[in-house]
């Protein structure tokens, strides 16, 4: 086998990729998935470091997204240098204690490997041997190529589709890129037979799942890339294996993020803000894919620091580790992974637990109709939140009643209901993640009946507020409760609003986005809340706007 960069320009593989036949593929020896070269022109995003660069193409001829990891260029020197160090791993493999550990198995690899090259370079580049050993590691015990996918926070969902050979990996992107380039591309990475049965054998191994025919759906969790993997085979999927990889965000996600990439506005964020503070009861429902668990997320940071949440999770998506560093009191407990418990008595449990804002990861089960009764009976709590999997407000009651057996009367234990959805504004083949819809129930009418506050609103591409929000039951409950009048609390609305406006323009988006500023701006807004009562103004308009920025900008200079 060649040392060097091996480029195929024709035979039977090349005919196979029928979809590209004129680009020239390439891949260095020690790898078995093969790049195909990047589409003519300037690129809508490029960026680069050490390791990596990615190029985001979205012009008429396509879009694509394209990697130039540094192996793929490496010199022939360097890529003896990397096949002789596999060849010595070979022959003095790992020790049998750690390689049922993903990461101590990783680190192990990446360790010896950057040992040996160092020997071999005799102190040439201090920091090459490093970057082999990483590269080392990454085609040994690793995901190979597919790992710069894993490693961009940009990329959301990795698609790669039967028979690989002849269909490029797909990826979505999303989050902090420029406004318009949210959507799903075709990347330039081309992954073999032998390189997919090797992905999949990786996963197997350290999820200690089976997989074959009798068994042809696998699904687990990537820890090292916070990621969650499905992958299906035959029968199941006559044409070969297929994976679909779907990451959780490395930072956590928050009002004031979501307001940055247009999900939400600053009016219905400062809204659900309020409505968490007034211990609203909150489904968060919608598609796959369209950000419900992101928006539950960012809710969490939401709640006030003295009140303690426990959350219930099958998968754990929600940032409770972040959430705790940041000195909020979060509970996790993982369903399905201690002992088989169930999520009713994880959540039977969590009410024995005392005082707590109850946070279920996904509403779909026996559960629901345990904690709808115990939502009647007051029993449930200081505030209830949970994500669902329906796509209107009607949808979530229809499903609870009729699929989950909650009674018509016990629903309206339910406050409101925040629908997220993707839409394509004008029909563009891009397609956005958005809050479409925030409704509250109505509890003095028949059983099934919402009132919208918040709506999508197409031409504007953005969440609108209806006639309805001044008079909204939720607000008169909230207001209730704190001993105010409607008026006053509305008031306080918009004055939230104005924070998170003037939050943005304070902190820059960059900033703005980062999960430790949320807190600090809720504080904020608390403590000029406290200063604009003890004078007797009640939170509202310019007043607590610049006692809010006073207290803000002394407490993060």
């Amino acid at each position: 086998m060649c040392a060097g960069i091996i480029t195929v320009r024709s035979g039977r593989w090349w005919k196979a990729l029928r979809s590209a036949s004129r680009k020239c593929r390439s891949k260095p020896a020690f790898s078995h998935s093969w790049l195909v070269d990047r589409p003519p022109g300037q690129p809508a995003d490029s960026r680069e470091n050490r390791f990596v660069k990615t190029s985001i193409f979205n012009s008429l001829s396509g879009s694509n997204y394209c990697i130039q990891p540094y192996e793929y260029g490496m010199p022939d020197g360097e890529i003896r240098l990397v096949l002789s160090a596999l060849k010595k791993l070979n022959e003095d493999p790992p020790p049998q204690a750690i390689l049922d550990d993903e990461i101590a198995l990783r680190s192990f690899v990446e360790r010896n490997s950057t040992g040996l090259l160092k020997g071999s370079m005799n102190g040439k580049d201090v920091d090459l041997p490093a970057l082999l050993g990483r590269i080392s590691a990454q085609y040994t015990c690793g995901y190979g190529t597919m790992e710069h996918l894993l490693r961009d926070e940009r990329v959301q969902d990795i698609y790669i589709d039967s028979p690989p050979m002849s269909k490029p990996v797909y990826v979505s992107i999303g989050g902090h890129i420029p406004k318009g380039l949210e959507g799903t591309y075709a990347t330039n990475l081309h992954l073999t037979d032998r390189e997919l049965r090797r992905v999949v054998s990786v996963l197997r191994y350290h999820s200690g799942l089976p997989f074959s025919e009798a068994s042809p759906v696998l699904e687990c969790d990537l820890e090292l890339y916070n990621a969650r993997v499905t992958a299906v085979g035959p029968p199941l999927s006559s044409g070969g294996i297929s994976i679909a990889i779907r990451k959780h965000s490395h930072d956590p996600w928050t009002l004031l993020r979501l307001i940055d990439v247009g999900a939400l506005t600053s009016t219905a964020s400062a809204f659900l803000s309020l409505s968490i503070a007034g211990r609203r009861t909150m489904l968060i429902a919608g598609p796959r894919g369209a950000g419900k668990t992101s928006i539950l997320g960012a809710l969490l940071f939401e709640v006030d620091r003295s009140q303690r949440m426990i959350v219930i999770e099958d998968t754990p998506e929600l940032p409770c580790a972040p959430l705790n560093e940041h000195g909020y009191k979060v509970l996790g407990l993982n369903v399905g992974s201690s002992g088989g418990t169930s999520a009713e008595q994880a959540l039977r449990t969590a009410l024995r637990l005392g005082e707590s804002v109850l946070v279920l990861g996904e509403v779909r089960g026996a559960e629901t109709k345990t904690l709808y009764e115990m939502m009647s009976a007051g029993t449930a709590g200081s505030s209830v939140l949970g994500t669902f999997h329906a796509d209107s407000a009607k949808a979530v009651y229809k499903r609870a009643v009729e699929d989950l057996g909650v009674s018509k009367v016990s629903f309206t234990s339910t406050d409101l209901v925040v629908i997220a959805g993707l839409v394509q504004p004008k029909g563009t083949r891009t397609r956005y993640r958005r809050v479409v819809q925030i409704a509250e129930v109505i509890k003095d009418g028949p059983p099934g009946n919402f009132r919208d506050l918040f709506i999508y609103d197409p031409p504007s591409n953005s969440l609108r507020p209806t006639n309805d929000l001044p008079t909204s039951q939720t607000l008169k409950a909230i207001a209730s409760l704190w001993g105010i009048s409607p008026s006053e609390l509305f008031a306080e609305l918009r004055a939230r609003a104005s924070v998170l406006d003037r939050a943005s323009v304070v902190l820059g988006p960059e900033r703005a986005a980062r999960p430790e500023m949320m807190p600090l701006v809720s504080e904020a807004f608390q403590r000029a809340r406290e200063m604009a009562i003890a004078k007797g103004k009640y939170p509202g308009g310019a007043y607590l706007l610049k006692r809010w920025e006073e207290v803000f900008t002394g407490g993060t200079a």
